[in-house]
């Protein structure tokens, strides 16, 4: 339980800022059909506007935990003859926290960049819904992780950035001995794959939020990245 509570909590944490992040898949393309983007871009610069998205939907997520876990922590307490708080206020959350926050900030940067391609949510192609499946990833991996957290399907999953969050919080919530090598394994390549997908959505984003008529192609989208 030392474990579990921590990270189930982190674990939450993280589901609540990603599905609301996902929000910015619908901001960045409401922006273009109702032309506000121009409006805005007049003040800002396209990787201002980008940030601010990430940022603002980052907060929005956070303060949403806050508010649920305010509600719901009082009853558990009531009903459940348990020491949650006992086990959820140890040094390890701040590492799971780090982890979530992380894997927030790798799909909104996807989600912004990807939205900034789409004149609709209506008219969402194969390859934006594909991109918002992302985040669930993970789930492909419940099975083996919760079998053999120290198997090698388990450390697979720890490895590739979009389901390395999930993965990763899930085996930390489940092992006894945490494996601190391939935990700064893991959040490197997450820290670096952040940076990268920074970078490509701010390109993606530039170009895309003022392109009017038709979604972006994936052939268009690549271009746009060699530029």
């Amino acid at each position: 339980m030392e474990r579990i509570v921590p990270g189930a909590f982190a674990g939450f944490i993280m589901l609540s800022i990603v599905f609301t992040g996902m929000a910015i898949f619908q901001s960045a393309s409401q922006e273009k059909k109702d032309k506000i983007a121009e409006i805005i871009l007049s003040s800002l610069t396209p990787a201002d506007l980008m940030q601010g998205k990430i940022f603002g939907y980052f907060v929005l997520g956070i303060i949403q935990s806050i508010v649920s876990i305010a509600l719901v922590l009082p009853v558990l307490l009531w009903r459940i003859d348990f020491p949650i708080i006992e086990y959820l206020l140890v040094p390890e959350l701040i590492l799971l926290i780090a982890i979530a926050i992380l894997g927030y900030l790798l799909f909104a940067s996807i989600f912004v960049g990807i939205g900034a391609t789409m004149t609709d949510m209506t008219t969402a192609g194969n390859f934006q819904g594909l991109v918002m499946m992302l985040p669930f990833l993970p789930f492909i991996f419940i099975g083996p992780v919760v079998s053999d957290p120290s198997g090698l399907m388990a450390q697979i999953g720890t490895y590739i950035p979009f389901t390395s969050p999930g993965v990763l919080l899930l085996r930390l919530a489940l092992l006894e001995e945490w494996p601190w090598i391939e935990i700064i394994i893991a959040i490197a390549i997450l820290v670096v794959s952040v940076w990268i997908f920074m970078k490509l959505a701010g390109k993606i984003f530039q170009v895309g939020i003022l392109m009017y008529g038709k979604n972006a192609t994936p052939g268009e989208i690549w271009m746009w990245l060699r530029a």
